[in-house]
């Protein structure tokens, strides 16, 4: 569309029209550059509105644009919604906009609308040309698609001609399978790689015949044999357990040149497929067997210098059959192109091609299982990927193959120091862990905070895992070097101070426990307004005690919120105690059994053990008397919550400790079976005196 050339061209203005039409169109051709375009203005019907459409619409047999004079600007919308404010309808007494017939026919030949006037209004013809154009631009599309696919095609090498050989190596090739039948003393075997039926013996007999009869193993389901026709090594089979065919396979990658210095990468499934053959008579008799090795390309990626890598997928068509299509199915049933073996000739293959210096065969020494297309793309987008890999920082390089790009500092960088955000002294560190992403975020780190760590102080960031949110915080009050002595103390592990002495899992994890600890106490000491400037307060003697003081400090207001309120929505739990009592209530020399005396006992009785009867279900079955609470605890504390019983009559429903765990469950098990004994006695007594 020439607009601007469309817009030097003056406005014909519009024909006052009567007052029932709100509109009055103006149309008529005009030729630019050869081309023939078709002018519809639009205009107010009022005399003041006449000079200056508020519309101007200008089609082609190729395009159109919508222009507003009063705005200046142009849109490639479609006409759905100016139709309701222009108003044209096929009915007289409804239409809203005025237009000469003479020019309702230019536009009628124009669009080549072949719907009579009585179905159909201008509006709707100008439509109907737009719908066209833009199916005609669809089916352009299409049909550039469909040419650059069967370009491709016809520009994808075949598969390589060793495949099935280097299969049958890696292992799927080399299994058979050896289907058996016993009877007596025989036993049948139908071998899958030869396909012979051979009866052979599995016990000898003493006969002058059995002498000379080759004895085998036994065979057994699962077990190793050999097959006694052809001597193939092969698994046995039982006949009643493997019936049918049975498959198994692999995917792989394969990188072959493509055009002059591209690369197509084939993403392969090589299956075979084990067939058992039977004949039904009186009984099942195997007649045979046999194996096929099955290649079949899922998908492939065309990597072309200076172009978008394309995919292609191996998709099938109940109508069509198969075919292959540049896009992907939708939804959970997408085509997964996911880690695989490479085919060992791949990489020779990338070196005659653009991508040779992308270190995909250093990397898979590395890593013999992974996605050759997503890296070499990734190589596309980041070529420092080759510099990782030669510098052997793996776990960097498999960090950006995977996507985690966050861990680039600056992408336009040559240096790696640069590129990844650390201090150069540290590559060499880097390069013994193989670029460990969780010293990288340290040393990353500690140049944002413009610090300068040791090697010990990496190891201990690095295992303990501190944001860097929480180390500016902690920084505040103290060092580096302070805070990590204080972690060994409360943890209990020594912090090595070379890259050679790793430490070990557990080690590792109890720093790592510790130091969340020491963060969530530190944060609930900002949060409650304490000097840390205070040594006291900022490394206590015991983190553990501190920190559960911390807890209840913190969490002081919400529990008394939380114990009024069930206070008052469950009164009849303090009302009803008495009565309980006396029904429940039981004593030996080690142990109190008693009912809960309020709600607000029950809710702390769950908060201290960390368990659910704190929640509105047990307070409310225990108000309502569905069910009751009791409460286990030694005689030597009894007022310190151990065991925690559900109870409904003389039925005890469950009982849990701390966290929900059953400590001491056999010597709890043995006083519980005494107690509700005692229970029943008791029952049995009030009915006897009532």
């Amino acid at each position: 569309m020439k607009k601007k050339e469309i817009e030097k061209i003056p406005f014909r203005g519009g024909v006052r029209a009567d007052k029932q039409y709100r509109n009055t169109a103006v149309v008529f051709l005009q030729d630019i550059r050869g081309e023939s375009h078709l002018f519809v203005e639009v205009y107010e019907n009022k005399k003041r509105e006449l000079q200056t459409p508020w519309i101007r619409m200008v089609f082609t047999q190729k395009d159109w644009g919508l222009y507003y004079p009063d705005a200046g600007v142009w849109s490639a919308a479609g006409l759905d919604e100016e139709r309701k404010k222009i108003g044209s309808n096929c009915k007289k007494r409804d239409n809203k906009c005025y237009m000469a017939r003479s020019q309702g026919d230019m536009v009628w030949k124009f669009t080549g609308n072949t719907w009579e006037r009585k179905y159909t209004t201008w509006v709707g013809a100008l439509q109907s040309l737009i719908h066209n154009i833009k199916a005609q631009r669809v089916q352009k599309r299409e049909d550039k698609r469909a040419d650059r696919l069967k370009e491709r095609e016809q520009n994808t090498p075949p598969l390589p001609k060793g495949l099935e050989d280097w299969a049958k190596k890696t292992g799927i090739g080399t299994e058979h399978f050896l289907y058996y039948k016993r009877h007596g003393r025989y036993a049948d075997i139908a071998c899958s790689a030869c396909g012979q039926v051979t009866e052979a013996a599995v016990r000898s007999k003493d006969t002058y015949e059995g002498q000379f009869e080759k004895i085998i193993p036994v065979p057994q389901h699962d077990s190793v044999g050999t097959c006694p026709h052809c001597g193939a090594t092969g698994v046995y089979k039982a006949q009643g357990k493997a019936k049918g065919v049975w498959g198994h396979g692999m995917n792989c990658f394969i990188a072959q040149r493509y055009k002059d210095d591209g690369a197509v990468i084939r993403y392969v499934e090589i299956e075979k497929i084990y067939r058992l053959d039977t004949f039904l008579d009186e009984k099942e008799i195997m007649i045979g067997a046999g194996e096929k090795m099955i290649i079949t390309e899922i998908a492939r990626t065309y990597l072309e210098k200076g172009k978008r890598p394309q995919t292609d997928y191996h998709k099938f068509s109940s109508y069509s059959g198969e075919f292959w299509d540049d896009c992907n199915l939708c939804g959970m049933n997408n085509i997964s192109i996911k880690a695989a073996k490479i085919y060992p000739e791949s990489y020779k293959e990338l070196r005659t091609t653009f991508l040779r210096y992308s270190a995909a065969e250093m990397y898979g020494k590395h890593k013999t299982m992974y996605n050759l297309k997503e890296y070499l793309e990734r190589y596309i987008q980041w070529p420092q990927i080759e510099m990782f890999v030669k510098m052997g920082l793996y776990h960097i390089a498999e960090s950006i193959v995977e996507g985690y790009c966050g861990i680039i500092a600056d992408k336009d960088a040559i240096k790696p120091e640069c590129f990844l955000g650390i201090y150069k002294r540290w590559l060499r560190d880097l390069k013994t862990l193989q670029g460990n992403p969780d010293y990288l975020k340290v040393w990353q780190m500690e140049k944002r905070m413009g610090l300068h760590v040791t090697v010990q102080e990496s190891i201990f960031l690095a295992e303990s895992q501190v944001r860097q949110s929480d180390l500016e915080e902690i920084l505040k009050y103290t060092t580096v070097a302070k805070f990590m002595h204080r972690i060994e103390q409360y943890s209990g592990c020594e912090i090595p101070d070379t890259m050679q002495e790793p430490m070990c899992g557990r080690a590792a994890g109890a720093v790592s426990g510790v130091t969340r600890t020491y963060v969530d106490y530190l944060h609930m000491r900002i949060q409650r307004g304490y000097d840390l400037h205070n040594q006291i307060f900022l490394f206590p003697r015991d983190l553990r005690l501190a920190h559960d003081q911390m807890v209840i400090e913190t969490n002081a207001e919400e529990i008394r919120k939380r114990e009024q309120a069930v206070s008052e929505k469950y009164p009849d739990i303090r009302k009803n105690y008495r009565g309980l009592r006396n029904q429940y209530i039981y004593e030996d020399e080690d142990y109190l059994i008693r009912p809960a005396r309020s709600a607000e006992e029950i809710v702390a009785e769950g908060r201290i053990l960390h368990h659910c009867v704190g929640g509105d279900s047990y307070l409310n079955k225990h108000n309502t008397g569905r069910s009751t609470i009791l409460f286990l605890r030694s005689k030597s504390a009894p007022e310190t919550p151990y065991i925690t019983i559900e109870i409904c009559g003389t039925k005890i429903l469950q009982w849990y400790g701390i966290r929900d765990t059953k400590p001491d469950e056999i010597r709890i098990e043995r006083h519980l079976r005494r107690y509700i004994k005692a229970l029943k006695e008791k029952d049995q007594i009030k009915s006897v005196t009532a």
